[in-house]
């Protein structure tokens, strides 16, 4: 009988070991509730938006914003991912997807001001030329008149001087 005792306590001590074992890993692999996730989502949604806002700014300014959209594009399909498996009950995953979607739109905002300011510095070149153009042309055009006139009124004068009036005998 002392060996099957013997045998009870190890399996009883493998028992225990294994009980405490498993609430250690459960409390280092802690699932991830509801709330947190909706907060998750909220804050991937407001980041998608306010790099969205930065990106119709920065096109509206006249910036070419093609790579930008790739990146926001991305960010809206790890969102709407997130948002399938929050719907899903699978909060893990959705904030996973929401993680994602936040760092794959994180350094757009900044790449949109810095598109931003350099069309708007492009438009700025471009319109003082076509001003310093347009008043080189008014200028142009204005001596090309007085030369013209001057050319004209001496070639009338010098035709007019040649003309001789012709005596009428009456």
């Amino acid at each position: 009988m002392s060996g099957f005792v013997r045998a009870l306590r190890i399996v009883l001590i493998c028992l225990v070991v294994f009980a405490f074992s498993a609430l250690a890993v459960t409390g280092v692999f802690a699932v991830v509730g509801e709330g947190e996730a909706e907060s998750e989502i909220q804050e991937a949604e407001t980041a998608l938006s306010s790099v969205y806002v930065a990106v119709l700014e920065a096109e509206r300014s006249g910036a070419d914003v093609s790579g930008l959209l790739v990146g926001l594009n991305s960010g809206g399909n790890f969102l709407a991912e997130a948002q399938v498996l929050f719907r899903n009950g699978d909060f893990d995953g959705a904030v996973y997807y929401a993680d994602l979607s936040v760092e794959s739109v994180e350094g757009l905002m900044d790449e949109a001001g810095q598109l931003k300011t350099l069309a708007l510095a492009e438009h700025e070149e471009k319109s003082f030329a076509t001003v310093a153009g347009s008043g080189v042309a008014v200028v142009v055009i204005v001596l090309a008149s007085v030369v013209g006139w001057r050319l004209l009124k001496r070639r009338y004068l010098a035709k007019v001087l040649e003309m001789r009036p012709e005596v009428v005998k009456g």
